[in-house]
Formats: structure tokens, sequence, C-alpha cells
């Protein structure tokens, strides 16, 4: 599982930013809509199929609640010849002759019969079996006792009382019937004296189912009876094993309405407890929850927006990529050229905008190397014009300074020791020294000079700590040579050159300072201006004063870093003092 998810992460790492982006929205956008539209959807779902199954138990039980109603009102009619007491004179044998006998046929008992056809049409045959009188059997609407075992067995009798009686259900060839049972007492009832036959058409049943289905076209409809679960009645051909599971869920539900086989099914029910049966309807989710036309076009239109939503984000992405791939190409194309094309204000034209300004340090820098090669083979050049038979001049000034020595002139002997080392530092290969050997070349360098400048004095501070710190060679030499040639040669009196090298911050400051003539507030402004990289140094090629400063700015700042610099300012004393700032690090320490 971790080798699947770590390759998976390496594909995703390896896509372009646009198909990451795509994902990411078919990840955090389109699949929770999609899910969180299932859900809601499956709960609108439940919520209406509860809705349904509710409100469609409520109308089975309000249809099955008239059906009752109309067999109760059919059960009522016993109360008529119940409490006609001339029927029960007539059942007890009360009327001893045929004329008597025949009279209250006619005036009561026949009009009370009647009464029941006009009181129900739902009525279609009314009998009385005699149990203790066999007279009038002939005549319509009396039978003889013993043809009731025909119809109810002993069992069945048994369950008739003075205050129950009991439906019975008769399917013949050609038609059924529903048939009301009621047994008939005597005044005091205190004895059996007969049993009266209500018989109705099925047709009361046949309306309840009618009027369910036309409430439910498509649903299928069957009746149970309650004595042995037996089917009586299907309106469709629905397997029998289907039927005995939703029986068991009836049972093991104990609820007149519920879902079946997974939700596809929705089973309502109820219980015609004066006939002993349960209507049973069946109806199908998909009869029930069919999408309509109107629905369609609900769903496509959602279905529209969520692909152009998508298209939308797509567009976004790929103006946003967009200039990042043109980036990408104008870097492999161009090299350290200039992107022009379109920036924006967000992100990427931020790093745009930071691209063009890399190329701008990067040019400069490169054009610092450039400038400082040249620099150095300038120096390279000169420095090998000067090499010319440097084992002779070498040789040529020990002999002088031999001679010298010989007839005991001092003077000559140390200047000639002082040029031979300073040809020797000049003419050396190194490429750095340190500020130690640049001092003590300073120091021949004026001591050469105070032989022909008595009055020239040197004043030198120094801090020991520093003395072992590489530096580039000659970034002093000039600018001793600078006070000497243009400060203090057309000075009169007292010459001064003061060098001093202290630490500030870390970093190593060394100052340069004359008392001579100094220089012009114009001329001054001019090489600071310069110095500061706010000038061009093409103005001042050919001025040795200028060139020899900015060529000393250049190197300390290549060889330390671009904090590390060369100043000028005027000294207290009216000449000028150059100040180098040295930010070396400990490593430059030898």
């Amino acid at each position: 599982m971790k080798i699947l998810l770590k390759k998976m992460l390496n594909k995703i790492e390896n896509m372009q930013i646009s198909q990451k982006m795509i994902l990411g929205y078919l990840l955090t956008i389109v699949l929770p809509f999609l899910l969180f539209a299932y859900v809601i959807y499956y709960q609108i779902y439940d919520k209406l199929a509860n809705q349904y199954v509710l409100a469609n138990q409520q109308n089975i039980e309000q249809l099955a609640g008239n059906l009752d109603d109309r067999l109760g009102k059919v059960e009522s009619l016993y109360s008529i010849y119940q409490n006609n007491s001339v029927l029960i004179d007539y059942l007890q044998g009360e009327y001893k002759n045929d004329r008597d006998m025949i009279y209250a046929y006619l005036k009561e008992i026949r009009s009370a019969i009647s009464f029941s056809y006009l009181a129900d049409p739902l009525v279609e045959e009314v009998t009385i079996y005699p149990k203790m009188q066999n007279e009038l059997l002939t005549v319509p609407g009396f039978k003889n006792y013993n043809e009731i075992a025909h119809f109810l067995n002993s069992e069945e009798l048994r369950t008739l009382t003075p205050t129950n009686g009991a439906w019975k259900l008769f399917n013949a060839s050609q038609e059924s019937f529903l048939v009301y049972y009621h047994k008939l007492y005597s005044n005091s009832f205190s004895k059996e004296i007969g049993i009266i036959e209500i018989k109705i058409s099925t047709d009361i049943i046949s309306e309840l189912l009618q009027a369910i289905k036309t409430i439910h076209p498509k649903s299928d409809l069957f009746l149970l009876q309650q004595k042995n679960n037996s089917v009586i009645y299907l309106s469709r051909d629905i397997e029998k094993k289907q039927i005995e599971a939703i029986q068991k869920d009836m049972i093991r539900n104990r609820s007149d309405y519920f879902s079946f086989n997974k939700g596809k099914l929705f089973i309502n029910s109820t219980s015609l407890q004066r006939i002993g049966m349960t209507v049973v309807e069946v109806n199908r989710k998909n009869t029930i929850f069919s999408i309509n036309r109107k629905q369609y076009l609900w769903l496509a239109g959602g279905i529209v927006m969520l692909i152009l939503l998508t298209i939308l984000y797509y567009l976004i992405v790929t103006f946003m990529t967009k200039r990042i791939v043109f980036l990408s190409r104008h870097m492999k194309k161009d090299g350290l050229n200039y992107y022009t094309g379109n920036f924006g204000k967000d992100e990427i034209g931020y790093l745009i905008s930071n691209y063009n300004s890399m190329i701008t340090r990067i040019n400069d820098l490169v054009n610092s190397v450039k400038k400082e090669e040249r620099l150095k083979k300038e120096a390279n050049f000169k420095m090998l014009q000067a090499q010319i038979h440097p084992h002779f001049l070498y040789n040529t000034l020990e002999t002088m300074r031999m001679l010298a020595k010989a007839d005991h002139n001092k003077t000559l002997e140390n200047m000639a020791y002082s040029l031979g080392h300073m040809l020797r530092y000049s003419l050396s290969n190194r490429n750095d020294t340190t500020i130690q050997e640049e001092l003590e070349h300073v120091r021949l360098y004026i001591a050469i000079h105070q032989i022909r400048m008595h009055e020239l004095n040197l004043d030198l501070q120094t801090d020991e700590t520093v003395m072992s710190i590489q530096c580039p060679r000659f970034i002093l030499q000039p600018l001793v040579e600078n006070c000497i040639k243009h400060g203090l040669t057309k000075k009169r009196g007292l010459k001064k050159i003061s060098l001093f090298i202290s630490v500030t911050s870390g970093n190593t400051i060394i100052e340069v300072e004359d008392n001579g003539i100094g220089m012009t507030d114009e001329r001054l402004a001019f090489v600071q201006s310069v110095l500061q990289g706010n000038s061009e140094t093409e103005y001042i090629e050919g001025q040795e004063v200028g060139i020899g400063l900015v060529n000393i700015n250049e190197r300390i700042k290549a060889y330390y870093n671009s904090n590390s610099n060369l100043s000028i300012a005027r000294s207290l004393s009216g000449g000028i003092r150059c100040t180098l700032k040295l930010c070396q690090k400990e490593s430059q320490h030898v």
C-alpha cells in the first residue's frame, strides 16, 4: 500500500501544473459536489418515500374504514329481525293455526324482509333458518334449519353469540358472495330460535380494490385470508415466493407499511376485521418516482452548468499557466535577455518581474567580471612590459648597492635596496598578498621619495590583529602615490602622509590622508560619484588619479564582496583622505 501510494505521489509530482490544478479541481470541487448531490438526493428520496408510504397508508385505511362502515350497516339489519316481536313469536311457535301464521307473515314478517332490500342496496338475499318451527318453509325468506350445516360447520356456529355475528366468503362457479350470519334469540335471549343469513355481493370488495387502483394504477394488489394466510385475490402475477416473503416481513416488522427488497418495493396493508381479510398493496419504486420531462431538463441543465464551470476553470488554469510556459520557453531560448511578454499583477507577474531583476543583477555581475578581467589583462600586459630581463635589473641594482656600500654611500645603498625589493614585489606572479606585505611595500616606496623630499613624513598607526589579512596587491601604494604626486609635490613646507589601520564592526578600515593642496570641489564630487557607481567610468579614462581609484574600488569589491568599497573625502588639514573598507571573513586570515 505504501509503495502504491508513493508511486501515485511521484506521478502527481511529475505532472504539469495545469494537470495538477485540474486534478485538484476534480478532487476538491467536482467529486465533493457529486457526493453531496448524491447524499442530498437520497435524503430527499428517503423523505419522499416515507411521506408517500405514510400518505398511501392513510388512504388505504380510509378506504378500508369506508368498507367497514358499509359492512356495519349491513350488520345493523340484524336488529330489525331480533326486535320484530311477530317474527320472534313465530320462531318460538306462538302461532297455533295457519290463519294467524299467514296473517303475521304477510303483515309483519314479509315487510321486514323487504325493508332490508330497500335499506341497503348491497343486500341481495335475506334468509331465516327457524330452529323450532317447520311451518312457512316454502315461502320466500325461510329455509330448513338443517340446511345451515352446508354453510357453517360446528366450530363456526359456536362463534355466533347474541352480540357477535360472522361473515363468510363463498366462491361459486360464476360469482362470489359475502354472507353475514347471526343467531336469533327469544325475547329473554335465553334460547336460540334460529339463524338469519344476509347475503351481499362481493362488489363491495371490488369497489375497494378499484378505488386503490385508481390512485395507483400500476400497483399490485392481493387479498389474504387472515385465518390461514391464503391468497384469495391477486391483481397481477406475483411470484408465490415473493408473497410469502412479504407475509414474513409483515409479521417481523409488525407494521402495516414498510419497504421491501432493498427499497425497490413499498408495501401498504390494512386489515378488514369484519370479514377476516387483509388488503396488501405493492408499489414499485420506479413507477412512483419516475423522472418526468421537467426533471430531465433540470438534470440536463445541472450537467451542462457543471461542464461550463469546468471549461471556465480550465480556461483560467490555462491563462495562469500559459505565462509560466512562455517564461520557461523564453529562459530556454533567449538565455539572459529580458522577458517582455505579459506580466500581470498577480504572483506570476511578481515572479516574472523578479526574473527580470535577476537578469539585471546577472548582467551587472557579468559586466563586472568582464571589466575585472579586462583590468587584469591590462595590468598583466603592463607587468609583462616591465618584466624585461628582470634578473638583469636585480643584478644591476645589487651591483649598484654593493658599489655604494664599498664607497660608504649609505643613501645610495638604501635606495638601491628599496628599489630592488619594490621591483621583486611588483613583478611577482602572486594575485594577492597580506596587509603587512602591502605596508612594507608602501614603506619602501616612501623611503625612496624621502631621499628626494626630506620634509616628507609618514605617520603610521596600525592594528596588529589585521596584519595577516589577505588583500589584493597594490591597493595602498597607488593611494600613497596620488598623495605625493597630486597633493604634496607642489606644497611647500612640511609634507605629511598619515596611514591608519583599524577594525570597526568586524571590518578592516584603512585611511590614507595627506596635508597637500587637495582638489577642487567639482573634481572631488565627480570622483565620489564615480566611486559610488552614479557616473560612467568612461568619462575619467586617461585621467590617472580617477582611473587608479576606480581600479582599486572594483578590485576590492571583486576580491571581498560588494559591501567593500573605496571612498574619498577632504581631510581636516585641507588635503585628501581615501578610506578603504574591507569586509573580510575569518578564513582570509593567514
